[in-house]
């Protein structure tokens, strides 16, 4: 063989080298694209070598066919990482446990800005208000707590002034009218809390006065102003007789009288005399010094009887019954009846009277007052061939002095 053909057959034989090469390449990117084998492929180094062993004539070529393989074989796993990577699973968190997970997974790190605030906000001490507004929430509720101590100290001071009320009893009968009829009764109360007194003046029925809507007669009986000016001429003719102040005002009849009685759960009352009378449903028998629980007809009978004794004593009984009805009410088994008590009054028998006038009462019956009864002393007289009942001056001045008193119950 001369020296033309050795190399040509020598070339031939690095061609047919290099093609073998591409295809072994080619295999190997396809098996490793269709079955992801993970295992190795034979290195064409390998295979250079062995062929080289064969033919010790391609020595000078090796190096250089090497380094083209070690590059071909980079490229190869760059293309299967790129065209063969696994796609990530992406779960959707159902739920805070997996959701948990993922946020405590040491695959994912919390962001090192999160972490430190969380620190920071842990490490700082609690928040506390600013002073401004803890002393301006102070001083609304110092002046609060100031206001409500003055409230109740002007109310306080303004129950404890004298009260004066006066009660008209109306002798309209059950079922009657009120208007046009006379004052059966007239009691004047005068309310002093802080000297724990009450003032109670009688006036009888026919005692002889100016009334202020008959301007043209000298006097008349003090009943007939209630006939000829409603409660406004009686008050009128009490305040032009006592110079006394009328405070507040209530007008009782008989059915009145004995639904009052009924309203507060009745009432408890010692008799100071010794009759009997007849009232709506029977006939009472009252003993002096027995005690009675009184409904309201039975309470009724024993404040109308007079015809055993004077007009001046069936005042003094009349009185007993509404100092009964005081004391029941300012009792503590009595505070819930006073609500439906002064509606009753208000609604049905005219009852003028505001709450620290009402205050005042209570808290004057509260303090167990001494009560002083007075009435109005006089004789008989005929003017015009009338009966009426003449009062003496010594005795009205009495009572104008006795009513005459400051807050401490003091005369002026």
């Amino acid at each position: 063989m001369n020296e033309e053909q050795r190399l040509s057959r020598v070339e031939r034989r690095k061609r047919e080298l290099e093609r073998a090469e591409e295809r072994t390449h080619d295999e190997q990117i396809d098996d490793r694209i269709d079955e992801g084998s993970t295992g190795e492929a034979t290195s064409p180094s390998s295979r250079d070598e062995d062929d080289s062993s064969d033919h010790p004539f391609l020595d000078q070529s090796r190096s250089g066919q090497q380094a083209k393989s070690t590059d071909r074989q980079k490229q190869n796993q760059k293309q299967k990482q790129t065209v063969r990577a696994p796609k990530p699973k992406w779960a959707l968190p159902i739920g805070k446990k997996r959701r948990r997970k993922r946020e405590d997974s040491p695959s994912e790190p919390r962001p090192k800005e999160s972490i430190n605030r969380e620190s920071r906000r842990e490490a700082a001490p609690p928040r506390e208000k600013p002073v401004k507004e803890k002393r301006k929430r102070r001083g609304w509720k110092g002046k609060f707590l100031l206001l409500l101590l003055l409230f109740f100290v002007v109310a306080g001071y303004l129950a404890s002034n004298p009260f004066t009320f006066l009660v008209m009893g109306s002798d309209a009968r059950v079922g009657e009218s009120v208007s046009g009829s006379r004052t059966d009764s007239l009691q004047l109360i005068e309310f002093v809390p802080r000297s724990r007194t009450v003032q109670n003046v009688s006036i009888p029925r026919d005692t002889y006065t100016a009334i202020p809507c008959e301007p043209d007669r000298e006097g008349d009986k003090i009943t007939h102003a209630f006939a000829y000016g409603g409660a406004t001429c009686t008050v009128g003719a009490v305040e032009g007789l006592t110079e006394a102040s009328v405070d507040g005002q209530v007008v009782i009849t008989f059915e009145t009288f004995m639904e009052l009685i009924d309203t507060v759960g009745g009432v408890n009352v010692t008799a100071t005399h010794s009759f009997s009378e007849k009232g709506f449903n029977q006939t009472y028998e009252y003993t002096e010094g027995v005690s009675y629980s009184m409904d309201g007809d039975m309470a009724l009978a024993y404040a109308r009887h007079r015809k055993s004794d004077t007009d001046g004593a069936r005042s003094n009984r009349q009185t007993e019954v509404m100092a009964a009805v005081a004391d029941k009410l300012a009792s503590p088994s009595g505070w819930a009846k006073i609500p439906p008590t002064y509606r009753f009054m208000k609604n049905e028998m005219g009852l003028e009277m505001n709450p620290l006038q009402m205050a005042s009462v209570g808290l004057t019956m509260l303090l167990k007052p001494d009560v002083n009864k007075m009435q109005v002393e006089g004789q008989d007289a005929y003017i015009n061939n009338v009966y009426y009942y003449q009062p003496t001056e010594a005795s009205v001045q009495a009572i104008r002095d006795a009513l005459d008193l400051t807050m401490w119950g003091t005369v002026r």
